[in-house]
């Protein structure tokens, strides 16, 4: 028989597990979103070689079902709910109105995430559990999505309503006709609004005071999104942005950041040396910090490789930005890597322990520097692993399952 045993599952339903399969093992590891427990289980576990690595773990009773998800939900009015559930939300949980005797209906409710709900549901949410934020609107209002674009054919559908979203509304659609919105008598509710310079006069009337107004020039485009500037944006959006994110300038972009009529960014900016003075120059506003790049740019990839090569053939530098894993090659001096390299913003810069005290110098921002998943182990040492692994498996059981019952 197997002597340890490896969950690996959504959902492990241990509140039945007995004392007689936990003494068959003598290790148990289980690997879960949610472990479900009553407290005699719980006391139980306890007793006995068990490792949870999960996000939660649950005390309910025997009979309670435990419906998870992973992402967003609703409850409707119209919701049939099995009898004695939980709801375990890893997301967003979006409470329409007149739901009160579905939420009656709940054990429990716990969401990892946002919570958005009508302000008459208030008292209603007891059995309601968040860990994150929670977000209330008025009854009368239509919920439109958190970054909501008011454009010419939202007039088409529009009503004599109040339209509610709980980040911002983006309003700079040149074909918007603000007369019409304003005769249809609709109204807006919401923190933020992008608003095109010529539409103010006609809109602001019809804007929650409470929102912050954000006045753009005719012909802005709103990039939700980070940015890294090059002839092929502005061919798309124009020469006009407002960045709600980070943008990169690498050096190939002089030209086209020399272009730009207007410019803000709602998050950092990184831009090599040669062009700061020009950014700074061009930008309206630019929100989070400004980080200078050397030379030569290698962004948003995978998998990036450095070989001294690289290094000597760019004497401004190379910059690496935003990459998932980042590998030197071993005879890359540090003498080179710290005149020639730069990394920000990656998970993991794969290099030799000498290399390590240099990289630690040029590096911002990484999760982990040092020798990837790869080494030099000699044949011998390879075949006394693999054959010590194949043993270990021999003697372990592995479950893999979107859910199980222990």
């Amino acid at each position: 028989m197997a002597k340890k045993m490896i969950i690996n599952c959504g959902d492990c339903d241990a509140r039945n597990v007995s004392e007689e399969t936990l003494a068959a093992y003598e290790s148990i590891v289980i690997n879960a979103g949610t472990v479900l427990v009553t407290p005699e289980a719980k006391n139980l576990l306890n007793r006995y070689a068990v490792t949870m690595n999960c996000g939660d773990v649950l005390e309910l009773e025997k009979d309670v079902k435990l419906s998870s998800i992973n992402g967003s939900a609703q409850i409707k009015s119209t919701d049939v709910v099995p009898v004695r559930t939980y709801l375990d939300i890893n997301g967003s949980l979006e409470i329409g109105p007149n739901t009160e005797k579905v939420l009656q209906q709940y054990v429990g409710i716990s969401v990892n995430g946002t919570v958005t709900y009508p302000e008459s549901m208030g008292g209603f949410l007891s059995v309601l559990s968040v860990n994150g934020s929670t977000v209330c609107y008025p009854d009368e209002a239509v919920v439109l999505k958190r970054n909501a674009v008011i454009d010419k054919t939202f007039v088409l559908r529009a009503k004599k309503k109040l339209y509610w979203s709980a980040k911002r509304m983006i309003m700079v659609d040149p074909e918007l006709d603000a007369a019409a919105l304003a005769a249809k008598g609709a109204t807006f509710s919401t923190k933020e609004v992008i608003l095109a310079q010529s539409k103010v006069e006609a809109l602001i009337d019809l804007i929650d005071e409470q929102a912050e107004i954000v006045i753009v020039p005719d012909g802005t485009a709103v990039i939700r999104d980070d940015v890294e500037l090059n002839d092929m944006v502005l061919k798309k959006y124009g020469t006009k942005l407002y960045i709600i994110g980070d943008l990169h300038v690498p050096k190939e972009a002089g030209e086209a950041l020399a272009q730009l009529e207007y410019l803000s960014v709602q998050g950092d900016a990184g831009v090599t040396e040669q062009w700061k003075e020009l950014l700074l120059e061009k930008a309206d506003r630019i929100t989070g910090d400004i980080k200078v790049l050397r030379g030569r740019t290698i962004t948003g990839k995978m998998s990036a490789r450095i070989s001294g090569w690289m290094l000597e053939q760019e004497p401004e530098g190379i910059s690496v930005v935003d990459c998932m894993k980042v590998r030197l090659d071993e005879d890359i001096p540090n003498r080179l890597i710290l005149e020639r390299l730069s990394v920000r913003d990656c998970m993991n810069v794969e290099c030799t322990p000498e290399q390590e005290s240099a990289l630690g110098a040029v590096c911002e921002d990484v999760m982990k520097i040092g020798r990837g998943e790869e080494s030099d182990l000699g044949i011998g040492d390879i075949l006394k692993g693999v054959l010590g692994g194949a043993k270990e498996l021999l003697d372990t059981k592995v479950i893999n399952a979107g859910d199980y019952v222990l």
